[in-house]
């Protein structure tokens, strides 16, 4: 299990609508070539988000099924990449001004790249952290 944290300043209200809404993805998913835009029905347990991705010179889907969610306090996922599985989430909890954001992912790799896909994977869920708190602090 990895996990990383870090505090917004922004009301749990403003991290959630802004993690959960496709069009601010690029801004804290780097690696995000092209969102999908949400269902029908909106955003729910049971609802396929996902996008396409561009790591490490592959270009490939990733899907995500909404496992279970909290609206403005968590939100969970399984995703299905071609090099692992993993169950992620974000937990978010009101820390005063800020927002405490806690995510772990569960993961599973394929293949060989498997020890240095999990090499990589606390590194990048803390850089992913930091993009998105100064996404959402700098966002109007």
């Amino acid at each position: 299990m990895y996990k990383a944290t870090i505090e917004i300043e922004a009301a749990p209200e403003k991290v959630f609508a802004f993690i959960t809404d496709p069009k601010h993805v690029k801004s804290w998913q780097p690696d995000v070539v092209e969102p999908r835009p949400l269902p029908p029905g909106g955003l729910q347990v049971g609802a396929h988000v996902g996008a396409t991705v561009q790591e490490y010179g592959r270009r490939f889907d990733v899907d995500l099924l909404v496992a279970a969610m909290t609206r403005n306090e968590h939100i969970a996922y399984r995703m299905e990449a071609p090099r692992a599985s993993a169950y992620v989430e974000y937990r978010l909890v009101q820390w005063g001004k800020y927002t405490r954001v806690v995510t772990s992912a569960a993961m599973r790799p394929k293949g060989f790249l498997g020890s240095l896909l999990k090499k990589m994977t606390e590194w990048k869920m803390q850089s992913r952290l930091k993009l998105l708190r100064t996404a959402v602090e700098s966002h109007a």
